[in-house]
């Protein structure tokens, strides 16, 4: 057990001749160090120049009037309410916050009409206007026109949900009705009655709606020329897995007589079938004749009996398959997919009754709403809420922006004063009066002697400030300010703890103040260490050791034990060693379970 104890302070002893010299190494290259610190704070001349301090007051000065600027256009800007709603029509619209409010206030007497939020009321008018740029919304020639394209704008992006693209290519099909273009709506909504969906739960016109957007501009002129049709149509063709484009390509293919003739005869030649319906006339004349009639309802009739005479060959017989997806212009797999579909509904009666729908009963309702030349509000507002995809969260919030809106003093100023009171405002805040005020009363206005202390002011903290980083950087310490707060270096001091096996360490000379000691901690300082020709402490370690390095060991645990020793100093020892050497004592005489120095509750201490 002594051999073990013994063996493990010698090899303390080489760790700690080992650490005394890098210790001083350590020593010298801080020496350098701290003296480049101060250097930062006393050199560096050229910042001293009269010029540089003037410039860098003037920054200075700048940068306190900026943040004064910000924070008065931030105040300020709390009073343009109005401003602040219509700057998407000044963006949209390219204008003046002048005009913005003009036509803010038009809009906002059309949301007021129909029920609209002012702010959604505004967002459909800067979307009529990317749609298009000419139209006068303010005219009142324009004001119908103005009025049905802002009911379609309304259903189609706020109650079904349409994107901005969509709901303008919808718009743009709706235009064929001029200013009555909001009656096509009526078109989409009639088909849930006209298809028997009484209940509504089918979602008919959000899916004719939806499709007709999807559709090209050229599909959209060619087969929107009958009212109702192309609404109808779009239902039968997404019935087969198609969309209006697929329909429309398919016609343009037929009517390429010489080619489709000849695909028509190899398909023939295949199957053994002659594409003609029961009467016996070709089922491919009939497809070309709604093509150029305009009737996609008809076209999509057309297709489904084709699909239905051939679907048993077309299913088993690769070479007949391709033959038609190539007569029909499409791919085999959209052929496919469409022969699938076709199958899985085969069992439901309503396609069938669907398919053999011509649209004329939908054909003349929409010409008789057509016929009255307007929808009336009441109209609308049954549309809208039939067709009302949102939440009703959704719906309750819109209804309570509407309802806020319709405070008396609050419609005023949106439908008839709202371009006075911010004109007003304009003037109140950009008069040369307010700006002089600003700027004389508030605004840092410093003479040059002034700006030249404010810059060497800044110029001191600031290379303050880069000493103390640097120094933190080294992880040797820190500088304490002093009273002038202007950091200062300080001495070293190593303090070991009365008991547990912690090192406390503090800036030279003084101690933090938010630092506290446990009333059992024996604390030592001197800066004279003992020297190493005291006598040992506990000889009998001295001895057995056959070195005088643990007579140096237990002289500084001596000194450490007699903290009020008047020892005089001896051979000048750098005061690194001394502090480690301390430490070192602390280590060894709080390792827990050792009897080294004091006794367990088996062994009593080896030495005193």
């Amino acid at each position: 057990m002594a051999r073990s104890l013994f063996s493990s302070v010698e090899a303390l002893q080489d760790t700690f001749k080992v650490f005394t010299t890098e210790t001083g190494k350590m020593t010298a290259v801080g020496v350098i160090m701290r003296k480049k610190l101060a250097a930062q704070i006393v050199g560096m001349e050229a910042l001293n120049d009269a010029t540089v301090l003037l410039n860098r007051g003037i920054s200075s000065q700048i940068g306190f009037n900026k943040k004064l600027i910000d924070s008065y256009v931030e105040a300020a800007a709390e009073s343009m309410v109005f401003e602040n709603r219509n700057k998407e029509l000044n963006k949209t619209f390219g204008i003046s916050s002048a005009a913005a409010a003009k036509v803010s206030q038009t809009i906002h007497k059309l949301a007021k009409t129909h029920g609209f939020g002012g702010e959604q009321a505004i967002e459909y008018a800067a979307s009529i206007k990317k749609m298009l740029p000419t139209f006068d919304q303010q005219s009142s020639a324009g004001a119908k026109t103005a009025e049905s394209l802002q009911r379609i704008q309304h259903v189609l992006t706020t109650n079904l949900g349409l994107t901005e693209e969509a709901t303008t290519k919808y718009s743009l099909y709706a235009s064929k009705n001029g200013e009555n273009a909001d009656i096509t709506l009526q078109f989409a909504s009639s088909l849930g009655k006209y298809l028997k969906d009484d209940s509504g739960t089918m979602g008919y016109m959000k899916m004719a709606i939806q499709g007709i957007a999807e559709a090209g501009e050229d599909t959209q002129l060619q087969f929107g020329k009958i009212p109702g049709n192309l609404e109808l149509a779009t239902i039968k063709a997404k019935s087969l897995g198609f969309e209006l484009d697929d329909l429309a390509q398919t016609g343009k293919n037929l009517l390429n007589i010489e080619s489709s003739i000849g695909d028509e005869l190899e398909y023939q030649l295949l199957s053994g079938h002659r594409l003609v319906d029961a009467g016996g006339k070709s089922l491919t004349n009939a497809y070309r004749e709604a093509t150029l009639r305009g009737n996609m309802s008809d076209a999509a009739s057309t297709l489904n009996t084709i699909l239905e005479n051939e679907g048993t060959v077309l299913e088993n017989n690769l070479f007949a398959r391709e033959k038609m997806a190539k007569l029909m212009g499409m791919d085999e797999a959209t052929l496919s997919r469409a022969l699938q579909k076709k199958k899985l509904l085969s069992s439901d009666a309503g396609l069938s009754v669907l398919m053999n729908l011509d649209g004329t009963e939908l054909q003349e309702t929409a010409k008789g709403m057509l016929a009255n030349n307007k929808m009336t509000q009441k109209q609308f507002d049954e549309l809208s809420k039939l067709n009302d995809t949102r939440t009703t969260d959704d719906i309750m919030r819109q209804q309570l922006i509407v309802a806020e809106e319709s405070k008396e003093v609050l419609t005023n100023m949106l439908t008839k004063t709202q371009a006075t009171q911010m004109a007003a405002a304009k003037a109140a805040l950009t008069s040369k009066s307010s700006i002089d005020n600003f700027s004389n009363d508030v605004m840092s206005n410093l003479k040059t002697e002034q700006l030249t202390t404010l810059g060497q002011t800044e110029n001191i903290a600031k290379r303050n400030e880069m000493a103390v980083a640097a120094y933190a950087q080294m992880g040797a310490g820190q500088l304490a300010p002093n009273n002038a707060g202007i950091a200062v270096p300080v001495k070293d001091a190593v303090i070991p703890s009365g008991y547990g096996d912690r090192i406390l360490t503090f800036p030279k000379d003084t101690l933090q103040p938010n630092i506290a000691f446990n009333d059992k901690d024996n604390i030592m300082a001197t800066t004279y260490p003992p020297t190493f020709d005291q006598p040992t402490y506990g000889g009998d370690m001295g001895q057995s050791s056959g070195n005088n390095s643990s007579a140096e060991y237990l002289s500084l645990a001596k000194a450490l034990a007699e903290n009020n020793s008047s020892a005089t100093p001896g051979a000048s020892t750098d005061a690194g060693i001394m502090a480690m050497g301390l430490m070192i004592v602390a280590a060894i005489n709080s390792a827990k379970g050792s009897n080294l120095f004091g006794k367990t509750s088996m062994n009593d201490s080896l030495y005193p």
